[in-house]
């Protein structure tokens, strides 16, 4: 049995929740003029802030 800690690590996204985060970063390249060779150094900061933020979309 996993520890609590561990669960909350190991944490899986659904697959609602993965589109969710999907369109958001496609829409955040967009609204900053992202290029595509600047999207790695992008989804880096996006995953950040969205952390950050506590963001992780609702779970049905």
């Amino acid at each position: 049995m996993d520890g609590t800690k561990k669960h909350k690590r190991n944490q899986r996204l659904s697959i609602f929740e993965l589109d969710a985060l999907r369109e958001a970063f496609r829409l955040s390249v967009r609204e900053n003029d992202v290029t595509e060779a600047q999207w790695a150094q992008h989804a880096e900061l996006f995953v950040k802030r969205t952390l950050q933020k506590g963001s992780r979309p609702t779970q049905a």
